[in-house]
C-alpha cells in the first residue's frame, strides 16, 4: 500500500502505511512468517525475504 500511495503522489498516506508496516517488525527489526491477530504478536521463525525486499524498496522510494 505504501508503494501504491507513493506512486500516486500521496506522500503522507505512503509514510503512514510504511510506518504502520514497519511497526509490525519484531525487536530485531525482522518479520516472522505469521502474525497472530488475536494475540497481536509475531509467530513462526522463518524470515520473509520478499517482505524485507519490498520494505527496503519502499524506504528507498520514500527517501527520494
Amino acid at each position: 500500500m505504501a508503494l501504491a500511495e507513493h506512486q500516486q503522489g500521496r506522500t503522507v498516506e505512503a509514510f503512514r502505511w510504511f510506518e504502520r508496516n514497519r511497526g509490525a517488525c519484531g525487536a530485531s527489526g525482522l518479520y516472522a512468517e505469521e502474525f497472530d491477530i488475536a494475540q497481536r504478536r509475531l509467530r513462526g521463525n522463518l524470515l520473509q525475504a520478499f517482505v524485507h525486499a519490498v520494505l527496503r524498496e519502499t524506504a528507498a522510494g520514500l527517501g527520494e
